[in-house]
C-alpha cells in the first residue's frame, strides 16, 4: 500500500467513525474573528466570495479579510467557474450573474491560488466518505463533502484559516480535525 495511503488511514481509521456526528450549538462554534491567531492568512470558502459579490459579508470578516493576506483555494474557485458553463446563455438573466464572477476570478493575484496535492486529495476523499457514511448521505451525493473538506484540509496545511458560512459541513470537519483554523459567519 502506498505510504501515503497507510498514512492517511492510521490518522481517520474509518472503523472509528461509526456514529452519525451532531450538530454542535452555534456556541461552541469558531464565529469570533478577534479570536483568528494574528498574521493568519485567511482562505476562503465560496460562500465568501458569493456573499462579498452580494455585499452580505458582515463587517467584522469584512475588516479582518482587508488587513490580512487571503488565499484562493483552486476548488473553491471550481465551485465558482461552474456557474459560468451550467448557466443558460441564452437566458437574459445570466450576463448580470455571470459578469461579477468572470471580473472576480480575473482580479485573483495567481501567486495567491493554492492547489491541493495528492496527499490533500487523498485525504480529503478518506473524511469525505467518512462523513457520507456515517451522516447518511445518498449514494448519488457522496462527493457533497469533498471541496469543502479539500479546502479545510489546504487551510491547514498552508497554516491559514478558512473563512466560510458553511456553518453545517465545517462543524463536522471540525469535530474530526479540531485543530485546524476556521471562521464561520452568517449573512450581515
Amino acid at each position: 500500500m502506498n505510504s501515503d495511503v497507510s498514512s492517511i488511514i492510521s490518522r481517520h481509521d474509518p472503523g472509528q467513525w461509526s456514529r452519525t456526528l451532531a450538530y454542535r450549538p452555534k456556541a461552541d462554534l469558531p464565529y469570533d474573528p478577534s479570536r483568528i491567531p494574528p498574521g493568519a492568512s485567511l482562505l476562503f470558502d465560496a460562500t465568501v466570495y458569493i456573499d462579498q459579490l452580494k455585499g452580505d459579508l458582515p463587517k467584522p470578516v469584512v475588516d479582518l479579510v482587508a488587513a490580512r493576506t487571503v488565499l484562493h483555494g483552486a476548488p473553491a474557485l471550481a465551485e465558482l467557474a461552474v456557474t459560468i458553463g451550467a448557466l443558460k446563455p441564452n437566458d437574459r438573466r445570466t450576463a448580470a450573474t455571470l459578469i461579477p464572477i468572470i471580473e472576480m476570478l480575473t482580479r485573483i493575484n495567481l501567486s495567491r491560488i493554492i492547489v491541493p496535492n495528492y496527499e490533500i486529495w487523498l485525504e480529503a476523499a478518506v473524511i469525505a466518505g467518512i462523513l457520507a457514511r456515517t451522516q447518511s448521505i445518498p449514494k448519488q451525493d457522496r462527493r457533497k463533502f469533498l471541496s469543502d473538506t479539500l479546502l479545510f484540509l489546504q487551510a491547514a496545511a498552508a497554516d491559514a484559516v478558512m473563512v466560510s458560512r458553511n456553518s453545517r459541513d465545517l462543524d463536522l470537519l471540525l469535530q474530526i480535525k479540531p485543530r485546524v483554523g476556521v471562521l464561520l459567519y452568517d449573512k450581515s
